[in-house]
Order: structure tokens, then C-alpha cells, then sequence
């Protein structure tokens, strides 16, 4: 079994209007879905957050209270992961929740901090880890795809290649991930130079990369230059390629 994320976090509240308010309102949340079940007297509110984990707010008639403190064994809380903690905790004091003082990890160096939903339920806000230059990842992972010891090892190339990948070469022929795989085996290699290399975000986890490609001459095939164009999908925390194409130039 190989589990890829959290898909999402169950919380049963007490008063529903009151939460679903603090969720959406106050942290913000997106909903997806919101349903009554009449049969068990029961709300359910679907609530996503940027990355696509999601919380589902229940609410059940007469539902037990449940002791968040002491501490006590089993889920301790629920942390939310934000760029600037001490930003984040300002906008949640400017309305009226309390929040703890900041802390800073003693393992990782990253700042925190804790509030509370109004049923009492301990939340956290983790600082996220400092993103590496997004240009500059892209670029090594692009060129990574030029070098001979990578397109020589099927598990390197597997690594960098989205399972939906493909690519429309300068010849035309459109390539599969299989095929590319299977066809960068048996190729003549030529050292390849990248430049003019741009990298634009689509989205918060699609970026497009465009640069002009050069290609050495070798006995099999003459020098050539084309650009190139790729995407690359940030899923499961990793970049991959999902589509290529050249232009000869």
C-alpha cells in the first residue's frame, strides 16, 4: 500500500451555523458540498483548502462533548500550514479570536502558534518552509532531461516524467512516456545547451517553462537549435513534466 495524502479531516461541532461561519468566514475554507440528512438529523459541509485536503463539518443531535484538554491520548490537533504566521495571527486576533503566543520549533527553526474553533478544538498555524527559487528548480530539472546519464536510465526519466506525459517532438511524432522512454535508450546522444530560459506560473501547481535549445553536432546528425516549451504539474510535493514540444528552428 503506498498512501499519497491526508484527503481530509472530520470535525462533529456543536452549534452548525456557528462553525460553518468560524470555517468559511474567519480561515476562510472554499465550499464544495453542503447537505441536510433528514434521516439523522444531521448538516454535513464539504470545505477545501487551497492544496485540495478538505475538512467535513458534521453536526449530530446531542453529540458528546469532547475533552480537548488535559491532553489526552489519540488526534492531539489540526495545524494549517500558512506562509507568514505572524500575519496570519493578526488577522485572526483583528477578529476576535484569541491566539497564543508565537513559538518557534526547536527542531526545524519554523515559527507556530495555536487557537481554538469555537467548539474548543486545538488548531494550529505552522509556518511553511522557505520555497526554493522556483526558476531555478525548474531549470534543473529541465536540464536534467538533456544529460546523458539521465536519458540512458529509464528510472530517472520515470522520476521526471508526469504518468500523463507527452510530447509533440520536432519531427512532429507525438511520444508517450513509454515511448520516449524506450526511444531515448537506443539514441545517438548530443550535448545539449539550454538558454533564453523563462519559467511563467499557471497556477499554484501547473508552471510553464519555455528556452531555446542547442544541439552539438555528432557524426549521426548535424548542430541544430529549436525551442522548446514544457509544463510541469506539481503533484504529491514534486515536479514533474507533463507535456513537451519542440519547434525547429
Amino acid at each position: 500500500m503506498q498512501l499519497a495524502r491526508i484527503h481530509h479531516v472530520a470535525i462533529i461541532c456543536a452549534d452548525y451555523e456557528r462553525s460553518k461561519r468560524f470555517y468559511t468566514e474567519v480561515l476562510g475554507l472554499r465550499i464544495v458540498a453542503e447537505n441536510y440528512r433528514a434521516a439523522r438529523a444531521s448538516h454535513k459541509l464539504d470545505l477545501a483548502l487551497p492544496d485540495g485536503s478538505q475538512i467535513e463539518l458534521f453536526s449530530f443531535p446531542e453529540a458528546p462533548a469532547r475533552a480537548t484538554r488535559p491532553e489526552a491520548q489519540g488526534l492531539r490537533h489540526l495545524s494549517f500550514e500558512v506562509h507568514d504566521v505572524r500575519a496570519a495571527a493578526d488577522e485572526l486576533v483583528a477578529q476576535g479570536i484569541v491566539v497564543e503566543p508565537l513559538r518557534v520549533d526547536e527542531y526545524t527553526g519554523r515559527r507556530f502558534t495555536f487557537f481554538a474553533d469555537p467548539d474548543g478544538l486545538p488548531l494550529e498555524l505552522y509556518e511553511a518552509a522557505p520555497a526554493e527559487n522556483l526558476d531555478a528548480l525548474l531549470l534543473k530539472l529541465e536540464g536534467a532531461l538533456h544529460l546523458r546519464e539521465v536519458r540512458a536510465s529509464a528510472v530517472q526519466i520515470e522520476e521526471l516524467l508526469d504518468d500523463d506525459f507527452r510530447e509533440l517532438g520536432v519531427s512532429g511524432t507525438e511520444w508517450t512516456r513509454p515511448a520516449i522512454i524506450d526511444a531515448l535508450r537506443d539514441e545517438a546522444f548530443s550535448e545539449r545547451t539550454i538558454s533564453e530560459f523563462r519559467v511563467q506560473r499557471m497556477a499554484p501547481d501547473i508552471a510553464l517553462v519555455t528556452y531555446r535549445a542547442h544541439r552539438a553536432a555528432i557524426p549521426e546528425r548535424a548542430a541544430a537549435d529549436s525551442l522548446r516549451s514544457s509544463l510541469w504539474r506539481l503533484r504529491h510535493g514534486r515536479w514533474r513534466m507533463v507535456f513537451h514540444q519542440g519547434t525547429p528552428l
